[in-house]
């Protein structure tokens, strides 16, 4: 098997660091999207309340000023406008706060279609890694096995080649023995005869 490289660890580390970036990617579209939304709802919420508060304070500017039935009279006829004007100005918040969430809503459903669109491509590209890894690591496997196999079995015909050459030796040994040991007999077989 081969040795794992200093190289090997640091690009599998950039390439899940990578991914990793890729996964959160349209998560981090749709934050931005409600967060900007949040944003112009603030940025509405604080003008409207602007504008409502100078038209409060204004209304009572003019409650303040009043010192003569003239004045009171001025002050009366003016409350029919204003309240004109606080409705026109509701009903024009009331739209762009309609637009407003009709903004986002569609924002949403574009992020949404990008990261279910951008999840289904990763997942299939991911399915397709995972399987041409399973394949690569299933080749790098038989042949590794392969490479074992034939070193047992390289081994195995040394260790029998070295056992067939050893039997063969110890027969000879053996027969030079006996050969040795049938001399030896035959002289002292000798001797007694000799007695």
């Amino acid at each position: 098997m081969s040795q794992p490289n200093p190289q090997d660890f640091l690009n599998q580390f950039n390439q899940f660091s990578g991914d990793t970036q890729k996964m959160f990617e349209p998560w981090t579209k749709l934050n931005q999207a409600f967060l900007k939304n949040a944003e112009m709802m603030t940025e509405f919420s604080l003008n409207t309340i602007k504008s409502y508060s100078e038209m409060g304070l204004e209304n009572m500017r003019q409650v303040a000023g009043i010192d003569s039935p003239e004045t009171a009279k001025d002050f009366s006829d003016k409350q029919a406008e204003m309240l004109n004007v606080i409705s026109q100005q509701m009903l024009a918040d009331a739209q762009r706060m309609s637009e407003l969430g009709s903004s986002m809503h569609d924002e949403v459903i574009k992020v949404m279609g990008d990261v279910q669109g951008q999840t289904t491509e990763q997942m299939q590209a991911n399915m397709q890694k995972t399987a041409d890894q399973a394949t690569k690591a299933g080749q790098e496997y038989a042949a590794n096995m392969s490479k074992m196999a034939e070193q047992a079995s390289g081994t195995v015909k040394a260790a029998t080649k070295t056992n067939t050459s050893n039997t063969t030796t110890e027969t000879n040994t053996t027969g030079t023995t006996n050969t040795k040991t049938g001399t030896a007999g035959a002289s002292s077989t000798g001797k007694s005869t000799n007695r």
